[in-house]
């Protein structure tokens, strides 16, 4: 029955880690934060530690500028790889899509706007997608 519930929240952790964090996202080791349950098969750690912090399978972190993927080694232990070609190519397009979405969010051509103007323009831009919507 624990098999079960560790295979769900395995599957579940790793689904929703395929996103990208930063270091501050990693759950701190040593505040009781981590059901250590969830995490460890027959004395392996399912996921991977950078800087004091747990982070699960599927994570990806930047460290010293590069992109690491947290993937369960041989022993069944977490460790950090390098990301295939092809997630380098998927990463530095989810990067360049997030930073163009941050550009048009706060920007109106060359000129910044403040966090309101940023909050209208969103919110005209979304009525009008759902009145394109609902036209088709």
């Amino acid at each position: 029955m624990k098999l079960r519930y560790l295979l769900i929240a395995l599957v579940s952790f790793n689904a929703f880690s395929q996103a990208f964090v930063e270091k501050e996202e990693g759950a701190a080791i040593g505040n009781g934060g981590i059901p250590w349950e969830l995490f460890v098969d027959r004395g392996k750690l399912l996921g991977c530690i950078y800087d004091s912090r747990f982070y699960s399978l599927g994570s990806i972190l930047v460290l010293e500028s590069l992109p690491r993927k947290c993937e369960l080694a041989s022993d069944r232990t977490g460790m950090w790889a390098q990301l295939s070609e092809a997630e380098m190519l998927l990463f530095k397009e989810n990067i360049e899509t997030q930073q163009k979405l941050e550009r048009e969010s706060t920007y109106i051509g060359k000129d910044p706007i403040n966090e309101d103007e940023a909050r209208v323009i969103k919110y005209l831009r979304r009525a009008k997608a759902f009145a394109d919507k609902q036209q088709n």
